[in-house]
C-alpha cells in the first residue's frame, strides 16, 4: 500500500482550478444555495487548518516544492478543495431529488476534469509544482474517525426521537456521498497524470473510502441541527395576549 499521496502539476492548473471554483460559487449563489455556500467556507477553514497548521507546520508530513510561499499555496489549495467539496456534500445531503443530485455530480466531475486537461492543452505557465503528504501514520486515524463518526449517527438514530425515522439506507447514502466526493477528485488526478501512477490503486481505494467520509457525519449532524432548529421555530405557536 502506498502511503505517499503526491501531485505534480503545472502552475497554470491553479488558474483553471480557481476559475472553476468561481463558477461553482456563482452557480451556488445564483440558485440561492446560501447554506451550502457557507458550509463551503467552513470547509475551507477546516481544510486550511488541517493542511497548513497540522500537516505542514506541526507534523511536517506535508511537503511542498512550488514557486510560491507554502502558506500562500495552501491558502489557495484549501480554498478550492474546501469550498467545492464541502458545499457539494451538503447539497447531496439535503437533496431529495435524483435529478438535482445527478446535475451537481456531473457538474463537479466535468469541472474538475476540464480544469485538469485545460492546464495541459492550454499551457501558459509551465512552472512545476510538486506536493505530497506522508499518510503512513494517518490511515488508522482516518479509519477510526470514519468508524466513530458513523457510530455517532447510529447512536443518535437509536436514542434521539427526531432521528428515529432516519433509515439505514439513508446512512448508506451518506457513505456514498463521501465516496463520490473524493473519488471524483482522485479519478481526475489519475486520468490527467497529476497523481503519479505508482500505488495509484491503493490511493484511489483508501482516499475515496476514507478521506471525506471522516467529515460526512459531522456535516450531516450540523445540517440536521440547523434544520431541526429551523423547523422548531416554524412550528412555534405565538402566544396572543388577552390584554
Amino acid at each position: 500500500m502506498n502511503n505517499i499521496v503526491a501531485r505534480v502539476f503545472n502552475f497554470d492548473f491553479i488558474y483553471f482550478d480557481l476559475l472553476f471554483c468561481l463558477i461553482w460559487i456563482l452557480v451556488l449563489l445564483r440558485k440561492k444555495y446560501y447554506r451550502e455556500f457557507f458550509f463551503g467556507l467552513f470547509g475551507f477553514m477546516v481544510v486550511f487548518f488541517t493542511d497548513d497548521v497540522i500537516w505542514l507546520h506541526l507534523k511536517g508530513t506535508r511537503v511542498i516544492d512550488a514557486p510560491l510561499q507554502s502558506d500562500l499555496f495552501l491558502l489557495y489549495f484549501s480554498f478550492t478543495y474546501g469550498v467545492i467539496e464541502f458545499s457539494y456534500a451538503v447539497i447531496m445531503i439535503r437533496s431529495k431529488n435524483v435529478k438535482k443530485a445527478f446535475f451537481w455530480t456531473v457538474f463537479l466531475y466535468l469541472g474538475w476534469i476540464i480544469s485538469a486537461f485545460m492546464s495541459q492543452y492550454i499551457p501558459f505557465d509551465d512552472r512545476t509544482i510538486s506536493i505530497y503528504r506522508d499518510m503512513t501514520n494517518a490511515r488508522l486515524t482516518q479509519i477510526l474517525m470514519v468508524g466513530i463518526g458513523y457510530l455517532i449517527i447510529l447512536l443518535v438514530k437509536w436514542f434521539y426521537e427526531p432521528m428515529k425515522d432516519f433509515s439505514y439506507l439513508r446512512i448508506g447514502y451518506l457513505f456514498l456521498i463521501g465516496i463520490l466526493v473524493h473519488f471524483g477528485m482522485e479519478f481526475t488526478l489519475h486520468i490527467s497524470g497529476i497523481r503519479p501512477i505508482e500505488g495509484s490503486l491503493s490511493i484511489i481505494l483508501f482516499d475515496s473510502l476514507l478521506e471525506f467520509n471522516s467529515g460526512i457525519p459531522v456535516l450531516f449532524l450540523l445540517n440536521f441541527i440547523i434544520d431541526h432548529r429551523k423547523n422548531n421555530k416554524l412550528t412555534e405557536v405565538p402566544v396572543v395576549s388577552s390584554n
